[in-house]
């Protein structure tokens, strides 16, 4: 079994799943980091669901990740990823976690906000 690497050989990926179980970890924690600090700004952009919801939310994403990391990751003192590796994933991460971020927001605030009739369908003036 050889070492995966990409990017001329910058990044190498080790023999296991680690480099996965990190960009995940990164992930998820981005997103609850997004989300609490969109629920105590008030970002409409990036916000899932107002007030304490949008708390917990974000509490539970950041805590969970790091959690399910340190649960599931058996490699975590094995020497595998590098500072330049965990740079990229990291990156990486937040590069996917905003768009995504703001796609979910997008997506929850139109199912939630109800259609308003257009001009046709409106009653008519006399």
């Amino acid at each position: 079994m050889s070492e995966k690497s990409f990017f001329f050989g910058l990044i190498n990926l080790g023999y296991g799943d680690q480099a996965i179980n990190y960009f995940i970890l990164c992930f998820g924690a981005i997103l609850g980091v997004l989300q609490f600090v969109a629920a105590r700004y008030n970002r409409r952009d990036l916000i899932w669901f107002d007030g304490t919801p949008g708390y917990g939310i974000g509490i539970a994403l950041t805590v969970g990740s790091f959690v399910w990391f340190f649960l599931t990751d058996q490699e975590i003192f094995i020497p595998a990823l590098a500072g330049g590796e965990f740079f990229s994933f990291f990156t990486l991460a937040l590069v996917c976690a905003v768009p995504t971020t703001r796609v979910i927001a997008f997506a929850l605030a139109r199912a939630f906000v109800p259609a308003t009739k257009s001009a046709r369908e409106k009653e008519p003036t006399v």
